[in-house]
């Protein structure tokens, strides 16, 4: 597919593409995160695929989206029904209260596909070792290849455990087998006991879990951009 081997090639910088036909996995309705270059969420949508180098970008639920300005770049963030998140890069055009037009689009580096955006949840949950212990956790951020977890429970970079946590109530928990790929010790003033927080990465999510995350990720999301927009 074009737009694959455009995306995952190994080039360093961004390609500029000259049609929306070169991404064949784009498609009306599909949704997005647009953030600023910094990774900064701005709002979640919903493609909407014109002619040539742009598209539009609707607010979710019809709503209200925040004015932009003309030339403002941004990310895109896609997250197709089947295959792969992956990035495009892009500069605001015409916009109002209802759609952004996002002109200029290139595809970004491979290794910024493999970032996903992170929520912030701080809530609680639990580890499990390979021999069955438990201790109590709690979940920092989660994205949709992994999360940050602070916990006493001391693991070797690439061992792995298990995750047990409800990321909103109304949701059934979520296991997630996670590999540590970063480990932070964070000493505590008023107890002699350490905790470790560890950069963790998702591994073998089913297809219809990873769904549901990221569901549960965009639900997160409009509670934190709602506050924001009532403060």
């Amino acid at each position: 597919m074009a737009f694959f081997k455009s995306l995952f090639g190994g080039k360093s910088e961004p390609v500029p593409i000259a049609h929306l036909d070169d991404f064949p996995d784009l498609y009306s309705g599909m949704k997005v995160e647009v953030m600023t270059p910094a990774n900064a969420l701005l709002f979640v949508g919903r493609l909407r695929l014109l002619s040539g180098n742009q598209l539009d970008i609707l607010g979710e639920s019809g709503g209200f989206l925040p004015r932009a300005l003309y030339n403002q770049p941004v990310k895109i963030r896609c997250f197709p029904k089947e295959g792969d998140t992956f990035t495009l890069n892009g500069t605001v055009g015409p916009n109002d209260r209802k759609f952004w037009r996002i002109e200029n689009l290139q595809s970004l580096q491979n290794s910024e596909n493999r970032n996903f955006f992170r929520q912030n949840t701080a809530v609680e949950g639990y580890v499990r070792t390979e021999s069955g212990q438990k201790f109590p956790c709690k979940v920092l951020d989660v994205g949709g290849g992994g999360a940050r977890v602070l916990t006493e429970k001391l693991f070797p970079l690439e061992s792995t455990f298990q995750l047990e946590t409800s990321l909103i109530p109304t949701e059934e928990p979520f296991s997630f087998t996670c590999r540590v790929k970063r480990t932070t010790v964070r000493a505590q003033t008023s107890s002699p006991v350490k905790k470790f927080e560890y950069g963790c990465q998702f591994v073998d999510v089913p297809p219809r879990e990873q769904e549901r995350l990221l569901q549960v990720i965009f639900t997160l999301q409009r509670k934190v951009l709602r506050s924001s927009r009532d403060a």
